[in-house]
């Protein structure tokens, strides 16, 4: 499992330098939103204004009524997660909903939104929310919703009865103790997909 967890790291770096490589070639007209828009792709946005608070903050405020979701009122369903990667200074915000719909948005700037329109992403979207209901018992209702610090992973969880939350160290995951260990493969492999349809 930890070479697993190499694995996924690596693709997540590739996925930085991707969208960085995509802003520096942007750079001559980077004041206007610039918008990869083949149909082929999730929509990959570069602006010269950070959007990561406000695009992160949105996610947290989606409701299962905006989703389009009809969840029961006797328990509590969980019907989005958002996983907070704190690495080198910089945080990867990975998010998933029931619905299969997924984004990525990064503090340093950009992101991938759109990509729940592919296959492979929704798939690995509503596994990620699916296991995440199975944590929530590992999980302490929150009001607030602070960045995780480097080597820290958050985990969010988004229910009908508010959002929960989660926490653990990456040398944790890295020497395999970590009981959050299949919850952040599945986010992994929400990345990985992510990374996947944006450079088809």
């Amino acid at each position: 499992m930890k070479i697993t967890y190499i694995i996924g790291m690596i693709l997540a770096s590739g996925l930085l330098f991707n969208i960085a490589s995509c802003r520096n070639k942007s750079s001559a007209n980077d004041k206007q939103l610039t918008t990869d828009q083949s149909p082929s792709k999730p929509e990959v946005h570069q602006t010269k204004e950070n959007t990561f608070e406000g695009l992160r903050n949105m996610a947290f405020t989606a409701t299962p009524k905006q989703l389009g979701l009809s969840l029961p009122t006797d328990k509590t369903i969980v019907y989005g997660i958002i996983m907070d990667w704190g690495m080198d200074g910089e945080t990867a915000s990975t998010v998933a909903y029931q619905t299969g719909d997924a984004s990525m948005y990064l503090s340093s700037g950009g992101g991938v939104i759109g990509g729940g329109q592919h296959q492979n992403v929704n798939s690995a979207a509503k596994q990620f929310v699916s296991l995440a209901q199975t944590f929530l018992g590992k999980t302490t209702k929150t009001e607030t919703t602070p960045l995780p610090s480097t080597n820290e992973v958050k985990f969010y969880l988004l229910t009908n009865n508010g959002i929960y939350a989660g926490e653990e160290q990456m040398k944790n995951f890295e020497n395999n103790s970590s009981t959050w260990l299949k919850l952040f493969e599945e986010g992994n492999t929400v990345l990985t997909e992510l990374r996947k349809t944006s450079e088809k």
